[in-house]
C-alpha cells in the first residue's frame, strides 16, 4: 500500500516538557539526567561490542584492549577455533579462540593483526559493586535485529555475588547473548552475560574481576579450571548417545591428529571402557580421571577399549602441561581512576517515578475484548483524541469486539479496516473519544537506550528502554505450518512429503507421506524451496487448497495451517508470547516485560510524546513496537477509505 502522508501523533492533554521532581520522583533521583548518562555511555562504549560467529554459532563479546583482547563467556568460545568477529561499524575481523574456564564461565578471544583504531573499553572493577546500581548491557541476541547494531537493555544490579559467585542483574538476556558485556555508567565492563533462570531478574553474569583473576590462563590456548593448570585432553570426540539409550558408554567418533588417543592408536568406533584404573560412563568422568593422573604425576596410564569384538589393554603416553601459565601484562587501560558505585533503590520500581505522567497517558488506552470461536481475548487499544477510532493488534482482534464503558456495561466497536502486514486494525467507537492522542510534529527516532513508558489503564505502567533503531523482523515463528518434510521431487517437478507429522496440519487434511504437492491456491509449486517460501507468507489458521499428485490420481485436499511448534525448553522460552510476534516490515524493540494482552497500547517518551504502538511480546528480552508514523499512515488510510455511514458523526 502507497502512503502520501507521514504524520506522527503526540497526547494532546500531556504538554511536552522534561519531567522534573514535581512530576512524581522523590529526593534527588532524577530520570532525565540518568537518561542523559545511559545515552552518553552507550555511545561511547558501543564501538568495542562485537558479534562473534564460529560452528555455525552465534555469540557477542566486547574488545578490552588495543591488542585485540575479547572478553566472553567459557560456554561458547573453544580454545584454538577460529571465530569471525564484527563490529558495530561493519567491519569484519578474524579471531582465534585461547583459553577457557568453564566452571567460571570464563574465555577470550584474541584478534588477529588489530587494526590501528581498534576501538575498546575498560575492565572495571566487580567487587565494589553495590546493590541497586545502575548498569546496563549490549549485545546480539538471536533472531531479527538491526544490521550490525547490539541490542540496548537497562537494569540493576540484584547481587554483587551470587551463591555460585556469579553477578545477578536485572538486565534481561537470552540465546545469543551470551559473552556480551554488562557496563557500569563509567562505561566499564562490571560482568560478562552467562546464564539465565525462568525468573526475569535472575539474569547472571560472569564478574569482571574473574577475568583479571585468570588472565594468564586466558592468554593461553587451553581449558582450564580454578587451579590455572590445563585440563589435559585425551584428542578425541565423542558420539552423541541416543535420546532413547539406556546404556552409557564412551564411544570414539573421531581421533585428533597428533592428541593423546592418536599417539596411543586409538581408532574410531572404539569404546573407551575404564581409563587410570576408573570405569567410564561420561565426559565429566573421563575429565575428572585425567585431571588425577596429572596431579598424581602419572607419566603413562592404561586404558581398556572395546574394538568390535575384543577388549584391549592400552598403554597411553601422558605428556601434558603440569605448569601454570606464564605471566601476561593485563591491559594498560584496566580498572580506571572512575567515580565510586552508588545503589539508586528507585530503579526497583521505575514507573512509581513517573507516576503522574502515567497517570495522565493511561487515558489513552483501553483493554478490547472479543471473541475467538468460544474463546474469548483481551488486548490492549489507543485511543484517538476526540474521535471515534480506537487501533489495536489486529491478529488479537477477533469477533464482537467491546470495551467497558463503565458500571459493568460493555461498549460495541465496529471493526472498520484491518492492516495484515503491520497487525493494526482500526475499530470505531459510538461516541467520540474523550481523550486519546492526536496529529502533532514528527518525533525524530530515538537513539537506543532512550527511557520509554508504557501506561496501563488498569495498572502503574511499565518504564523501559529502546534497544536499537528500527528495522524489519521476517515472518519466522509465526508462520503458518504444514507439518511436513518435504524433499524436491524429479525435475523441479513438485514436492514429494517424505514425512507427515502426526495430528498435523497436513496429516489432518489427509497427507500422506508419498504425495506430490504440484500446487497450492493457484501457484504451482515446483520445488521443495517454493513450498516454503510460499507457506512462509502465510498466517496460522490460513485455509489453503493443495493439489496433489498420489500415485496415477490428482488429489486435491483443504488444508488449516498450524502455528510453528515450540520445542525449546530453553529458560528464555519459558514465557508467553504473541502470537504473531514477526514479520513486520519496520518495529523497533524495548525491554518492557509485556505480556501478550498488554500489546496495542501507545508507548511514549519521557516528555509525553507518542512514540508509537506495541505490537508485539516476541521474547524474553525484546517487545516490539511499531513506529508512530506507520500507525499513522494506517489510521489516514484507512478513515478516508471507511464508508461514509462509519465515518459520520451520526
Amino acid at each position: 500500500m502507497a502512503w502520501t502522508r507521514v504524520l506522527v501523533l503526540i497526547v494532546m492533554s500531556v504538554p511536552t516538557m522534561l519531567l522534573h521532581p514535581s512530576l512524581g520522583m522523590g529526593g534527588d533521583f532524577d530520570l532525565p539526567s540518568l537518561q542523559q548518562d545511559v545515552l552518553a555511555t552507550i555511545d561511547r562504549v558501543r564501538p568495542a561490542v562485537v558479534n562473534i560467529s564460529g560452528r555455525g554459532s552465534g555469540f557477542s563479546g566486547v574488545i578490552v584492549s588495543a591488542e585485540g583482547h575479547v572478553l566472553s563467556a567459557g560456554h561458547a568460545v573453544s580454545p584454538g577455533a577460529r571465530y569471525r568477529l564484527t563490529l558495530p561499524d561493519g567491519r569484519q575481523l578474524r579471531g582465534i579462540g585461547k583459553g577457557s574456564n568453564p566452571r567460571a564461565d570464563a574465555a577470550l578471544i584474541l584478534i588477529n593483526d588489530p587494526p590501528a583504531d581498534l576501538p575498546y573499553v575498560s575492565m572495571g572493577d566487580s567487587a565494589s559493586l553495590v546493590t541497586n546500581q545502575p548498569c546496563f548491557g549490549l549485545s546480539y541476541p538471536g533472531g531479527p535485529k538491526a544490521s550490525n547494531e547490539p541490542v540496548a537493555r537497562f537494569g540493576r544490579v540484584v547481587r554483587s555475588r551470587s551463591s555460585r559467585g556469579m553477578l545477578q542483574s536485572s538486565v534481561l538476556m537470552e540465546p545469543g547473548d551470551s559473552g556480551g558485556p554488562l557496563f557500569d555508567l563509567n562505561g566499564c565492563v562490571i560482568g560478562i552475560h552467562s546464564r539465565i533462570g525462568r525468573s526475569m531478574d535472575r539474569n547472571y553474569e560472569v564478574p569482571v574481576d574473574l577475568f583479571r583473576q585468570y588472565w594468564n590462563e586466558l592468554n593461553r590456548e587451553r581449558t582450564f579450571i580454578e587451579s590455572g593448570v590445563p585440563i589435559p585432553q585425551l584428542g578425541v570426540r565423542f558420539e552423541r548417545p541416543a535420546p532413547d539409550q539406556n546404556e552409557r558408554k564412551l564411544s570414539v567418533a573421531s581421533v585428533i591428529d597428533e592428541g593423546l588417543a592418536s599417539k596411543a592408536a586409538i581408532q574410531p568406533n572404539d569404546i573407551l571402557l575404564e581409563l587410570y584404573g576408573r570405569a567410564l560412563q561420561s565426559v565429566p568422568d573421563l575429565q575428572e580421571t585425567l585431571i588425577a593422573a596429572r596431579d598424581e604425576g602419572a607419566e603413562s596410564i592404561s586404558a581398556t577399549v572395546q574394538r568390535g569384538d575384543d577388549t584391549l589393554e592400552i598403554t597411553i603416553p601422558f605428556d601434558v602441561e603440569r605448569d601454570a601459565a606464564p605471566e601476561v601484562a593485563l591491559p594498560e587501560n584496566d580498572r580506571p581512576n572512575v567515580p565510586a558505585p552508588s545503589g539508586v533503590p528507585e530503579l526497583q520500581g521505575l514507573a512509581a517515578q513517573v507516576a503522574d505522567l502515567e497517570d495522565q497517558l493511561d487515558d489513552t488506552c483501553v483493554t478490547i475484548r472479543s471473541h475467538f470461536g468460544d474463546d474469548s481475548r483481551t488486548i490492549s487499544g489507543t485511543c484517538i483524541q476526540d474521535d471515534f477510532w480506537i487501533l489495536s493488534k489486529s491478529s488479537a482482534v477477533g469477533a464482537h469486539p467491546v470495551i467497558d464503558g463503565g458500571d459493568g456495561e460493555s461498549v460495541e466497536l465496529v471493526i472498520i479496516a484491518r492492516d495484515a502486514e503491520h497487525d493494526l486494525v482500526l475499530l470505531k467507537a459510538p461516541a467520540k473519544n474523550a481523550n486519546g492522542i492526536m496529529m502533532q510534529t514528527p518525533t525524530p527516532e530515538l537513539p537506543m537506550g532512550t527511557f520509554v513508558l508504557t501506561p496501563d489503564d488498569e495498572g502503574s505502567g511499565m518504564v523501559s528502554v529502546v534497544g536499537s533503531s528500527i528495522f524489519s523482523s521476517p515472518k519466522q515463528e509465526s508462520r503458518g505450518f504444514l507439518g511436513v518434510m518435504p524433499s524436491t521431487f524429479g525435475e523441479n517437478e513438485g514436492a514429494r512429503l517424505e514425512q507427515v507429522n502426526e495430528a498435523g496440519a497436513a496429516e489432518r487434511a489427509g497427507l500422506l507421506v508419498g504425495d506430490i504437492i504440484t500446487k497450492l491456491n493457484d501457484t504451482v509449486i515446483r520445488s521443495q524451496n517454493e513450498l516454503r517460501g510460499f507457506l512462509a507468507e502465510l498466517d496460522p489458521g490460513a485455509v489453503i487448497t493443495a493439489t496433489l499428485r498420489r500415485d496415477a490420481e490428482e488429489l486435491t485436499k483443504t488444508v488449516t495451517l498450524d502455528a510453528v511448534p515450540q520445542t525449546s525448553n530453553h529458560a528464555a522460552d519459558q514465557m508467553e508470547k504473541s502470537r504473531r510476534r514477526d514479520g513486520f516490515p519496520g518495529v523497533f524493540p524495548h525491554d518492557a516485560d509485556l505480556s501478550p494482552d498488554d500489546c496495542g497500547g501507545p508507548l511514549f517518551d519521557l516528555e509525553g510524546r507518542f512514540l508509537g504502538m506495541n505490537i508485539a511480546r516476541h521474547s524474553r528480552t525484546r517487545s516490539f513496537a511499531l513506529p508512530a508514523s506507520l500507525v499513522m499512515e494506517f489510521l489516514t488510510q484507512a478513515a478516508e477509505d471507511a464508508p461514509a455511514e462509519d465515518a459520520s458523526d451520526e
